[in-house]
């Protein structure tokens, strides 16, 4: 059979036997081989053909025909049988088609509003089919779906399902869309919850074979789940935050006797942002907070809660055995919480450079500079890991390793001198270090091993 072949015009129909023929998928296209399929509508066939409509030499040709949804047939489905959803496996929408079976069209609300919006349903339907390939565009929710599924199933969390949000759908169907006050929270912010939802998946969709987007959570998604007794009080929105060791403990304690689950009305927006923004702590998870620490303390700091909390299971145990050291020891920690979070933060710190520098070869700051490393055996200026300013306070600066800029008298050479004892009196070395390629100081008398 002759190859068929024409050009483009927007405005002009395809004959019967044009028609016949893209059925049946022997529609040659221009330049196409049996290898490479025929280029689909809107897309040029070769360099020779730049634009489809525009001006340009080379030949457009007919692209293969493509059975369109119709608009009546999918009113003859939806008035009868809409309740039903066959509208809907007609328009290739099989899980609102699955929906409107179970549930009689959203109890009729669902095929009602459809009457009214078949044919914008019927022209998406038809873009989706023109498009070259499934994965061509992300997928996007729709925003009067969200509200049809919102009413009247959204109690029951029918609209975060459908806004891939499958844990507050869970527990909207567990708490009847919590108790109530959260479905009717959601007929006012849920624009802004199909917004995020579409921008995810627009972000997801271009990093498909990248790293997953960061984890960030919504303030008034955690002041939704604080500020209702039921789940507030056993730490729903700590578990939202991916607060893990407070959520347990508010789940035990019942939000901490109630003091911790009042208190976080007031800084559930600091509590946010430090789950947004993890960057901005040296420490990582392992960061303490004062807030955090006065929440373990009472009233449990008889027992020794904050200092667990703290990282300082010795102290803690001592506090569970004498109530908190009589109820004295409680007593001045409430006074001196600030300074035990910053001595926990430091340790901390010290410890997480102590690693990185035996896994990385690095040099150590022995003194002056406790818990800096830097890079052995290189010449010049570095600062790396842990900055010293994140972990102590001035005096304490950095310590370089390196050759000293020429000229500058602040810095002195230790070559093959040995070690003096710390000024701290913390002894001598373990063992004498290599000195050849380490400076000091002088302000502090800081030395390097090089080891």
């Amino acid at each position: 059979m002759a190859a068929v072949a024409a050009v483009y015009d927007p405005r002009r129909k395809m004959s019967a036997e044009e028609r016949r023929l893209a059925d049946d998928n022997r529609f040659p296209a221009y330049g196409a081989t049996p290898s490479s399929p025929p280029p689909l509508r809107g897309f040029s066939s070769g360099g020779n053909n730049p634009q489809i409509n525009g001006p340009g030499p080379g030949i457009v040709v007919t692209v293969p025909y493509l059975q369109e949804k119709s608009l009546c047939e999918a009113y003859l489905l939806c008035l009868p049988f809409g309740f039903l959803g066959f509208h809907h496996f007609y328009l290739r929408r099989p899980w609102f088609g699955l929906l409107y079976f179970l549930t009689g069209g959203l109890l009729g609300v669902g095929w009602l509003a459809d009457i009214v919006r078949l044919p914008w349903l019927v022209r998406e339907a038809n873009e989706k089919m023109r498009r070259p390939s499934p994965d061509a565009d992300p997928p996007q929710v729709n925003l009067i779906d969200a509200y049809l599924l919102w009413f009247p199933l959204g109690i029951i969390g029918l609209h975060h399902y459908y806004l891939r949000r499958p844990i507050w759908g869970i527990v909207y169907t567990l708490t009847g869309g919590i108790l109530c006050v959260g479905w009717v929270v959601d007929a006012f912010r849920l624009p802004s919850l199909v917004r995020r939802t579409n921008d995810r998946l627009i972000q997801e969709h271009r990093q498909r074979d990248l790293a997953p987007a960061p984890f960030r959570a919504s303030l008034c998604s955690a002041y939704l789940l604080c500020v209702v007794p039921p789940l507030g009080i056993l730490g729903a929105h700590h578990f939202y935050l991916r607060r893990y060791a407070m959520g347990t403990f508010y789940l035990v304690t019942g939000g901490g006797f109630g003091f911790g689950w009042i208190v976080d009305w007031f800084r559930l927006k600091w509590l946010t942002e430090r789950t947004n923004h993890p960057e901005r702590f040296p420490q990582g998870h392992r960061q303490k907070f004062v807030d955090d620490a006065y929440v373990y303390a009472f009233p449990l700091g008889l027992l020794g809660a904050h200092h667990f909390y703290l990282e300082r299971p010795l102290w803690g145990l001592l506090y569970f055995a004498t109530g908190g050291l009589f109820g004295i020891g409680w007593m001045v920690d409430l006074c001196r919480m600030p300074c035990l979070t910053d001595d926990a933060n430091r340790r901390i710190g010290l410890e997480l450079v102590i690693r990185a520098a035996a896994h990385s070869n690095l040099v150590i700051a022995s003194q002056g500079t406790p818990g800096t490393a830097y890079p052995g055996g290189q010449t010049g200026y570095y600062s790396y890991g842990i900055a010293p300013s994140a972990l102590y306070p001035p005096p304490y600066q950095p310590l370089l390793v390196g050759q000293p800029p020429s000229g500058d008298s602040s810095w002195v050479s230790v070559a093959s001198q040995p070690p003096p004892p710390h000024p701290g009196g913390g002894g001598h070395f373990a063992s004498p270090p290599d000195y050849t390629k380490c400076v000091a100081a002088a302000d502090n008398g800081g030395y390097y091993d090089d080891a």
